[in-house]
């Protein structure tokens, strides 16, 4: 055989390994774009329904390339409204969530420069969900390849939660982002098909840890650093759950 067809295809065979290698160690199987958003509606949230859904992102994807975006102040919460705190403005009430949710996204492993809190940039005491909107075309234009992670737009009691979700599937349904996905409470895990379901479970010691770190973030109390686990207060029992089974489970209805 002629040298340099034996030369053609030796090389040809090398480049079709090197095809070959690519595919084993690419992302092509993963559900998260090259830059991954989740947009908590609430302090909280994040942890107690993404948590192992994040720790997978960073992952996958690097921590650089894993954002979340606080949506609204989270100050309408029962404990909240305990005398002891009638005398704390808005901010203020939102200060005490806004530091026990940054403690708990950086246990998760967020970088501190990947935080974007709506209402430290919202003008109003109410939630903009047009900011939140606005935020997620931002992100399309920034980056080629972003996967939007919200909160589901079909299944939670909470209209906060919905209207979460309703904002990035409307995007998502207008072709004005390319990807999204959507975090639900585990008691509603029943109503998604299965092939319409992602459950990322965090099976390691040290994953386990930041989860637990993260909980225990919403369950810190200390005067000096004003700190009232106000999270944990509100919603314990999920807390513990979260603990127990270190589970988190989106829904891929856009797939």
């Amino acid at each position: 055989m002629n040298k340099n067809i034996i030369t053609l295809i030796i090389s040809f065979l090398i480049i079709l390994l090197a095809g070959v290698m690519d595919k084993s160690t690419s992302y092509e199987n993963s559900y998260f774009g090259d830059t991954v958003v989740f947009y908590p509606q609430h302090e909280d949230d994040e942890t107690l329904w993404a948590s192992s859904a994040i720790l997978e992102a960073i992952k996958e994807r690097g921590a650089d390339n894993v954002y979340i975006v606080l949506v609204s102040y989270g100050t309408g919460i029962k404990v909240l409204k305990n005398e002891k705190y009638n005398k704390l403005s808005n901010m203020e009430k939102y200060e005490y969530r806004e530091r026990e949710f940054l403690d708990a996204v950086k246990q998760l492993g967020i970088k501190q420069e990947n935080i974007i809190l709506l209402p430290r940039l919202n003008d109003s005491d109410s939630t903009s969900f047009e900011l939140m909107e606005r935020t997620a075309l931002n992100f399309e234009r920034r980056f080629k390849n972003v996967t939007h992670v919200a909160h589901t737009y079909k299944y939670d009691w909470h209209l906060q939660h919905l209207k979460n979700g309703a904002v990035i599937q409307s995007l998502y349904n207008s072709g004005k982002i390319k990807h999204a996905l959507y975090f639900i409470k585990p008691q509603y895990e029943k109503y998604i098909p299965a092939q319409e379901k992602i459950i990322y479970k965090s099976k390691t010691p040290t994953e386990k840890n930041k989860i637990k770190n993260a909980c225990m973030a919403y369950k810190l109390i200390d005067a000096n650093m004003q700190r009232e686990g106000i999270g944990y207060k509100s919603d314990h029992k999920s807390f513990e759950k979260l603990m127990n089974k270190n589970r988190s489970i989106l829904h891929t209805p856009n797939i």
